[in-house]
């Protein structure tokens, strides 16, 4: 695992590779993680479970690939719960705050907005995307985002509009 930068003026520069990288820990700070170039998708979930898991009326989370993905924290540093057949979340087990969940088989890495350490009011590269599980929210959001019934997945999504509720 590579070592995350160590200070936000670091972590602002890119790398050889002039991508961006973008730091993440959790909330004591005792987790760090670091994220290379862009998400692929930035998800605003209104599921039942991200809502109860995070506290919130919905959740705002960044995909990245496993290869951009990187965390210098041992097992032992963390607990995880597999709240789906197909996801499993993991928090600090210091602090408790939420630091990732990873979908599938590993291979794509959820991070909570809350996590990123670095972004800029500004960043469009972290904007939302999309709405999805939009028809288990439990507010309205009035905004031009796409917004799925349940999953954003290619092959599977359905956009959900008012005469679904």
């Amino acid at each position: 695992m590579a070592t995350p930068k160590t200070t936000e003026e670091e972590a602002a520069h890119p790398n050889e590779n002039d991508e961006k990288i973008t730091n993440a820990s959790c909330y004591c700070g005792k987790i760090k993680m670091e994220i290379l170039g862009k998400p692929i998708a930035v998800s605003i979930c209104h599921c039942t479970v991200c809502r109860r898991l995070s506290g919130g009326a919905f959740s705002l989370q960044s995909l990245h690939s496993q290869k951009n993905f990187t965390c210098a924290a041992t097992e032992n540093d963390l607990w995880s719960i597999q709240s789906s057949p197909n996801v499993t979340r993991y928090r600090c087990k210091e602090c408790g705050s939420p630091v990732y969940a990873t979908l599938g088989k590993g291979k794509t890495y959820v991070v909570p907005r809350s996590a990123l350490t670095n972004i800029a009011k500004d960043d469009q590269s972290f904007k939302p995307t999309h709405h999805m599980h939009y028809k288990q929210r439990c507010i309205d959001i009035e905004d031009e985002l796409p917004k799925f019934v349940g999953t954003s997945a290619p092959g599977r999504a359905e956009i959900w509009n008012p005469s679904l509720d």
